[in-house]
C-alpha cells in the first residue's frame, strides 16, 4: 500500500443525521464525516461484519416480502455471500479474507441463528393483505426539514399498540457492573425513532424493543419528553457541525481519539489526532509506525522487521510479501492490527493486519 492511500478526502456538510449513526458521531465526528464522504476504508472490514451486513439485506429481504420459504432464504443467503465476496476479491485489503465460511468465526452458528430469526417473518410479513396489515418493514421516517432521519426495521401494529422493533446481529448489551445493559447507542437510536415516527403518523409507540440473533428481545423504557429533546440536541449538534466545516476547520479538530473510539475505526491510519495521542498510552489498537531499521526474509518465506520512532521499537513477524510488497523498497512503514507474539514488543502478522508504506 503506498502513502497516497492515507490522504483523505476533503470535509461536507453532512445532509442528515441518522438515529443509527448519531452516537457514534458524537464519539468522533470526524469517522463519521470521512465515511459520509466516501473516504474509502484504510483498514480491511472483518469478515463477521460482512456476515452481519448480509444478515440485514435477509432482513430486508423478508421485510419486504420477498423471502416466503426455506429455499428462498437459502438461495439469497448464497447470493449476497458471493456478491460480498466478488467485491472483496477485488479489494486489495480483504481479498486474503475469503471465502467467508472460513474466515468467520462460528459462521455456521451465525447462518443458523440468522435463519431462525427470519422464519417468523415468512408468514408475518408475507401473509398480511391491505386490510390486514399488521405491520411496516423499512418504514422511513423523519423531521419535518429532515436533518434527522432513518429506517425503522418493523413497526407492528397490536392490540396492545404500536411496537418499533431494530434488529441487531451483533452485541446488544455492555458487561457491567450491574450485569447486561443494552447499549447507550442502542437505546438513543430507538429513542430517537420514536420521535420521528410520531413526527410522520401523529400517534407514539407503546413499546420499544431490540431484538438480537439469539431472538432475546429487549424492551426499552422511553419518555416522550427525552425522545423529543434528543431530536432537539441532535438538530442542533447537525448545525453546529455543519458551521464548523463551512468554516474550513482543519478535519483534524473534529477527531476525538480514544481506545474505544479508534479500536473498530477504519480510517485511523490518515488520522494524525490518533497517532499524536497513542503515543505510549497502553489500551490502543496495535499499531506502529517508523523507520524501518532491520529487514529479513526467512526461511519460510516471510519478513520479519524492526520498527524504530522516537517513542519505541518494535519486531514484528510473519510478514507475508503478497501482502507487503512495499516493503521491497521504503525506509518507513506503519502496520494496523498487529497480533502479540510471544514478548512484550513483539507482534506477528494476523489476518486483520494491514501495512503501509510511508516513504
Amino acid at each position: 500500500m503506498s502513502i497516497g492511500l492515507l490522504t483523505p478526502m476533503p470535509l461536507k456538510p453532512l445532509l442528515r443525521i441518522s438515529p443509527s449513526r448519531y452516537s457514534a458521531l458524537q464519539a468522533c465526528a470526524l469517522r463519521e464525516m470521512w465515511a459520509a464522504t466516501g473516504q474509502a476504508p484504510l483498514l480491511p472490514i472483518p469478515p463477521a461484519a460482512h456476515v452481519g451486513m448480509i444478515a440485514h439485506k435477509l432482513l430486508e429481504l423478508a421485510f419486504s416480502g420477498r423471502i416466503a420459504d426455506e429455499n428462498v432464504m437459502q438461495s439469497y443467503w448464497a447470493n449476497e455471500v458471493m456478491k460480498h465476496e466478488e467485491e472483496m476479491k477485488n479489494n486489495a485489503l480483504e481479498k486474503h479474507l475469503i471465502p467467508l465460511a472460513i474466515h468467520t468465526s462460528n459462521y455456521r452458528v451465525k447462518q443458523v441463528m440468522i435463519y431462525n430469526l427470519i422464519r417468523p417473518l415468512f408468514t408475518e410479513i408475507v401473509s398480511q393483505t391491505a386490510t390486514t396489515k399488521k405491520a411496516e418493514a423499512e418504514l422511513w421516517v423523519q423531521t419535518k426539514d429532515g436533518k434527522i432521519g432513518g429506517r425503522i426495521d418493523l413497526v407492528k401494529y397490536t392490540p396492545e399498540g404500536i411496537c418499533i422493533i431494530d434488529y441487531k446481529t451483533g452485541a446488544i448489551t455492555d458487561s457491567d457492573a450491574n450485569g447486561n445493559t443494552v447499549k447507550d447507542a442502542y437505546q438513543n437510536q430507538l429513542k430517537m425513532y420514536a420521535f420521528l415516527y410520531f413526527i410522520s403518523r401523529g400517534l407514539w409507540p407503546r413499546k420499544l424493543v431490540l431484538i438480537g440473533l439469539n431472538q432475546c428481545q429487549y424492551e426499552i423504557p422511553f419518555d416522550k419528553n427525552e425522545c423529543q429533546s434528543m431530536i432537539k440536541t441532535a438538530t442542533d449538534y447537525l448545525d453546529d457541525l455543519n458551521s464548523r466545516i463551512n468554516a474550513g476547520l482543519n478535519p483534524d479538530t473534529f477527531a476525538e481519539p480514544s481506545p474505544e473510539n479508534c479500536r473498530f475505526c477504519s480510517y485511523r491510519p490518515a488520522c494524525k489526532e490518533y497517532w499524536a495521542k497513542r503515543e505510549n498510552q497502553r489500551g490502543w489498537p496495535a499499531d506502529f509506525e517508523g523507520l524501518i531499521t532491520e529487514k529479513k526474509l526467512l526461511g519460510n518465506g516471510s519478513f520479519k522487521v524492526k520498527l524504530e520512532s522516537q517513542k519505541e521499537s518494535v519486531s514484528i513477524r510473519a510478514l507475508t510479501p503478497e501482502r507487503n510488497v512495499f516493503l521491497n523498497n521504503c525506509k518507513e512503514a506503519m502496520f494496523c492490527n498487529l497480533g502479540k507474539d510471544t514478548a512484550a514488543g513483539y507482534y506477528k502478522e494476523i489476518p486483520m493486519t494491514t501495512g503501509y508504506g510511508l516513504s
